[in-house]
């Protein structure tokens, strides 16, 4: 019995977890099977020989996304998961054919790769994993930014680079520049992340530099290179925090002005007649109704990167708008009629639109914490010229 394309033990949820076996046909004679996913039974069910099931839909359904980083981490190197929680992350699935009884289990990961990538990975006989997401001398990241060896960051979306850690690996940075090197306490272990803002603040704080550009290494074997990238200046910034394919959080910022679009969808449904006993005749009146807010922008796409991590955020499940208005809000984005060049060579236009999920029935300034009503004292985070 084995998983299709699997060797390493761990399975992406998106993507095909296929089990196999060649037990031989036998007319009116079924198996019985059960999956248990962290100690608990969550499927049964039965199958004709020969075995071939596949399981991703049901571990998909039952796996939880890593939890995120906290909001007020100084540690460069980020403990997200330990090991032991990461392990009850197992997908355990036994079968039973006339009296036989086979077991397997893998570790599974939220999220997948596409569909083209890993037939080409299975058709060569490889794992994903083995390959990439665990080999100590490639790009390890669970991120949608690059593929390559080199990642590039601009300097406001830095966010947590997620990996699965291997305690049998010694992990440290360095930066090119000065060749000063970041050890952690211990070599990691389970899902961790590269905090790259807390990096730098580590290297200033101890070394008085600001670094840009930093090379990982495992075991002194270069895996990656992280250069982080001059942001454009724009007074029209914002952030769109999103979850990609591979299932954690990435940001990625919009530098143009976004037109607001209220809408009011269900005005002319509301409407109704009442009549009035006073002046004997019916008076048009309509209840309250619910707004629709949609944000959108035409952006410049540089390269094709840049192209494909726009179409990750597109694709998102989910995605938050963060800087436009009060508070982050969650969006539905989508794109119209969107096309570019195979290898674009120069900047590609797109118009990208932004649907707020709530809809609102009282319409308001946003209220965060209920203090926005009190006037502001000498020495409070909002600067005014006048003097209170």
């Amino acid at each position: 019995m084995n998983i299709q394309g699997l060797t390493s033990g761990y399975a992406f949820s998106r993507n095909p977890i296929i089990i196999t076996n060649d037990w031989p046909s036998r007319l009116s004679k079924t198996g019985t099977y059960y999956i248990e996913y962290n100690g608990a039974k969550i499927y049964e069910g039965c199958f004709y020989p020969p075995l071939s099931i596949n399981l991703s839909e049901i571990a998909d359904a039952a796996i939880d996304f890593f939890p995120e980083p906290p909001a007020d981490n100084e540690n460069p190197l980020i403990m997200i998961e330990d090991a032991e929680n990461f392990r009850c992350r197992t997908l355990y699935a036994q079968f039973d054919y006339d009296g036989n009884d086979c077991e397997i289990e893998c570790v599974v990961v939220p999220g997948g790769i596409p569909g083209r990538s890993y037939r080409q990975i299975t058709g060569r006989r490889k794992d994903i994993f083995t390959e990439r997401f665990l080999n100590p001398g490639n790009n390890f990241f669970l991120t949608t930014r690059s593929a390559s060896w080199r990642i590039v960051i601009r300097e406001t979306e830095l966010y947590p680079l997620y990996f699965l850690g291997r305690p049998d690996i010694n992990f440290y940075v360095k930066e090119l520049c000065s060749g000063l090197k970041f050890h952690p306490e211990s070599n990691p272990d389970g899902v961790c992340a590269l905090d790259i803002a807390a990096l730098r603040k580590h290297f200033f704080t101890e070394h008085g530099i600001i670094p840009s550009i930093f090379d990982v290494f495992c075991d002194d074997s270069f895996s990656c290179r992280i250069v982080i990238e001059h942001a454009i200046p724009s007074k029209d910034r914002c952030l769109i925090k999103f979850r990609n394919s591979l299932g954690v959080f990435e940001l990625i910022e919009i530098t143009e002005n976004f037109t607001v679009t209220p809408e009011y969808e269900e005005a002319d449904d509301a409407a109704f007649k009442r009549y009035d006993p006073v002046s004997d005749c019916f008076l048009h009146e309509r209840d309250r109704i619910e707004r629709k807010l949609s944000l959108s922008t035409e952006i410049l796409v540089k390269n094709e990167e840049r192209i494909r991590f726009l179409m990750d955020m597109i694709a998102s499940e989910e995605v938050y708008l963060i800087g436009i208005l009060d508070m982050p809000v969650k969006a539905i984005p989508s794109i119209d009629g969107f096309s570019h060049a195979l290898h674009p060579e120069s900047p590609e236009t797109l118009s990208l639109k932004l649907e707020i999920s709530d809809r609102e029935m009282n319409i308001m300034q946003d209220m965060i914490d209920g203090s926005e009503g009190v006037k502001p004292k000498v020495f409070s985070p909002e600067f005014s010229k006048q003097f209170n």
